[in-house]
């Protein structure tokens, strides 16, 4: 792995990043008012996750990573990189409480917030799959 894979990766964890916080605008704006706020979040994690495997089908290959665990491991640190700018861009950019942010994580009280994060470290491995297959 050279400077222009690293700058690759980082280029990719943006490029979620900004289609996540998209997801997440248009959730507030159009779903939560539709079908409440507890439902549109749960419809939003099919819709970010089903973004995060379209970014990842396309921009993965072009990333040099040849193994599995490569990929696992790409998608652990997709997944740590997102929890960190679900944190900081709740904190610093919307003010919210860290208390609440972690809240987010809390499955026992509907917040799939967590298991999203654990289904999208999946998400090149499952891209490098589909690619397998054609």
């Amino acid at each position: 792995m050279d400077l222009s894979d690293i700058v690759r990766i980082i280029c990719f964890y943006i490029l979620v990043a900004s289609g996540e916080t998209l997801n997440g605008i248009a959730r507030t704006i159009y779903l939560n008012k539709r079908v409440g706020a507890v439902n549109a979040k749960r419809l939003s994690i099919i819709t970010a996750l089903l973004l995060c495997l379209l970014i990842c089908y396309f921009y993965v290959p072009t990333i040099n990573i040849k193994t599995d665990m490569g990929l696992i491991f790409l998608g652990i640190s997709l997944s740590a990189f997102m929890l960190l700018f679900d944190i900081l861009l709740g904190r610093f950019v919307m003010k919210v409480k860290l208390s609440i942010i972690l809240d987010e994580l809390n499955i026992f009280k509907g917040n799939l917030l967590g298991v999203g994060l654990i289904f999208m470290a999946l998400c090149p491995l499952l891209s490098a799959i589909m690619h397998r297959a054609n």
